[in-house]
């Protein structure tokens, strides 16, 4: 019976290995002609080269005169016809917005297969946001599982302003905290956030909803501990998703927009 037992743990820890992109990933694939719903948001699309033949899909929200842009790496299903619906709060700040699907997702080619390749990918785009923004008018945000490839970029670069919406302290300690039984070596995407925000140099600003069902609210509170430099802006009441639509978020971000 042991034996069995430990065979049909075996079995389940190489199917969680093999089949762990689908279990991390949820996205919404679009056509190549598909048409955005965001008429009266000014905003271009983009494709943007990773590697030869592969090419990402990006959204970028314009305004007149900005004041600089938000780059912003989103959480892990969908596409950017749903994250594009948050541009008109950056726009209205007086800021441009630039938003790019993931390998697989929306219009991007491709498909996840690594976390070298996930981060790789992420550099690509924002080199591309260089090109067109000095960093220090660029503000980074990331959402849920887009934290860590935040915090990474804003380790390796030097943006105006780091922003994490709902994040995990590490995805393994998250990923552990949920499923105890498997071990952690198991997890191709461990995104230590936490390691990257010790080398951040630009202000970190951190929020997260108490009632978040997802990332539960003391991984923020255990980033807070770990980078005492960082803002950490609690969420009574908030859900994962809602985060984006909470007063205080708004607020804290008007003023960080406003600098």
């Amino acid at each position: 019976m042991a034996l069995l037992l430990l065979g049909v743990y075996g079995i389940l820890c190489l199917a969680v290995y093999w089949i762990q992109e689908r279990l991390l990933f949820h996205p919404t694939v679009l056509e190549a002609d598909f048409v955005f719903p965001f008429g009266e948001t000014p905003f271009e699309e983009r494709w943007i080269e990773v590697e030869p033949g592969v090419a990402l899909h990006a959204l970028h929200f314009r305004v007149d005169q900005p004041k600089g842009l938000v780059f912003y790496v989103h959480g892990n299903a969908g596409s950017l016809h749903d994250w594009g619906a948050l541009a008109g709060f950056y726009q209205r700040q007086g800021y441009d917005l630039l938003m790019f699907d993931y390998r697989g997702f929306g219009k991007s080619q491709g498909k996840i297969t690594s976390q070298a390749q996930f981060f790789a990918d992420a550099d690509v785009v924002y080199d591309f946001a260089k090109q067109h923004y000095p960093e220090n008018k660029i503000v980074i945000e990331g959402f849920s599982i887009g934290t860590a490839t935040a915090s990474k970029l804003a380790a390796e670069r030097q943006p105006k302003a780091l922003v994490l919406k709902a994040p995990y302290y590490t995805l393994g300690t998250l990923v552990q905290s949920k499923v105890p039984f498997l071990p952690s070596f198991l997890l191709k995407y461990p995104f230590k956030t936490v390691d990257y925000l010790r080398q951040v140099q630009c202000p970190i600003t951190i929020f997260h909803g108490t009632a978040d069902e997802l990332i539960p609210y003391d991984n923020a509170v255990r980033l807070a501990q770990a980078i005492p430099a960082a803002e950490l802006i609690t969420i009574p009441d908030c859900l994962h998703n809602d985060v984006p639509y909470a007063r205080a978020y708004q607020d804290r971000m008007k003023t960080i927009l406003a600098d």
